[in-house]
């Protein structure tokens, strides 16, 4: 897009060359340099020697090819990848690529369609959705409430404003108050009523489930790219010692691996409206034997040592996709206001 700019602007400036063989690139002086244009780029400064100045068909011809010829990668690349393990990625490794969609991109379209399947689907589950269900932040936000430079957590008597039940009262509030204002612990000039109104106000303070979800959908996809790097270094670890095989190796064979677990987890969170059981028992099951044969075909390596390296990948993503899950909830539980990181920084030096 920049090189057809750059064409643009030059033909504007008064350049001399033209498509004068009707092929969709200009003949003549290099609208840049001024060199004779020859084929496609101009053999000395680069720039793209296409004609922009075409009919909208021709330009709109140009768009659909383009598509046409990703989407017939597309339909190369998946079924092979999908239910042949390993060869698109020793095909790739091999330097037959031109075929096929990159592995980057076709990581990234995978990505992109599990976190849409699951939060799409998973926003009309009641788990998600509803505001039946909320975490009620009253009770702490009420004993962070400061009166006079302390918090009324730290005020003797402070749990009788609840009830046997833990709920507020805002009556048993308002004696409360009225008895700190006579024994001194309250200023005369504070006002009663608006103190017991600021109460009332911070007990119905609550968080919907949906406010949970929204948060936790922000940060998955983000924190979900780190599994990449930790894979990588993962295989780089099991394969140490076999000086043939290169990080760009594993790199590749990460990012085929996940598009499958992606596409995989994807299509088990379709089919579990049918029957979830045997969704879920058929992706657990996919996993390990797909390993399996995109090691043994990616590598050509010992079968036999390759069982062992799957149980310890195995072991290793499960404990990083654990740590990641715990981030996730962590970071999305700080933004929804469950608590601050230096609340959290406090409560760690205190233990």
């Amino acid at each position: 897009m920049e090189d057809e700019l750059e064409v643009i602007a030059a033909a504007s400036a008064g350049a001399v060359a033209k498509d004068k063989n009707g092929d969709g690139f200009l003949q003549g002086p290099c609208p840049n340099c001024g060199t004779e244009l020859k084929g496609e780029y101009c053999w000395s400064c680069g720039q793209s020697a296409k004609d922009l100045k075409r009919p909208f068909f021709a330009l709109f011809t140009d768009v659909l090819n383009a598509i046409v010829t990703f989407d017939g990668r597309l339909a190369l690349t998946l079924p092979s990848l999908m239910f042949r393990p390993g060869h698109v990625t020793r095909a790739f490794l091999d330097g037959k690529r031109v075929r096929y969609v990159p592995p980057f991109r076709l990581f990234l379209i995978a990505s992109i369609l599990f976190f849409l399947t699951l939060f799409s689907l998973g926003e009309r589950q009641s788990w998600a959705s509803g505001d039946d269900l909320t975490v009620n932040m009253g009770r702490d936000a009420i004993e962070e409430f400061e009166v006079n430079g302390q918090t009324l957590g730290e005020i003797d008597g402070f749990e009788t404003i609840f009830n046997d039940n833990g709920d507020y009262d805002s009556e048993a509030a308002k004696a409360f108050l009225e008895q700190l204002a006579a024994d001194g612990e309250i200023e005369a000039s504070e006002d009663i009523g608006e103190l017991v109104g600021v109460l009332d106000q911070l007990s119905d303070k609550s968080l919907s489930r949906s406010e949970i979800f929204a948060s936790v959908r922000k940060w998955a996809p983000r924190l979900s790219f780190l599994l990449l790097p930790i894979m990588v270094l993962s295989l780089a670890i099991l394969h140490f010692w076999i000086r043939r095989i290169y990080i760009f190796d594993h790199v590749i064979v990460a990012m085929h691996l996940q598009t499958f677990v992606y596409l995989a987890a994807s299509a088990a969170i379709l089919f579990s409206a049918v029957s979830t059981g045997w969704a879920w028992s058929l992706f657990g099951i996919s996993i390990p034997i797909y390993l399996f044969f995109l090691l043994r075909k990616s590598y050509d390596t010992n079968w036999f040592l390759n069982i062992g390296r799957i149980i310890a990948l195995l072991i290793t993503t499960a404990v990083a996709v654990l740590v990641l899950g715990i981030a996730v909830t962590v970071i999305g539980a700080n933004e929804v206001g469950l608590f601050t990181w230096s609340e959290l920084m406090e409560e760690w030096e205190m233990k």
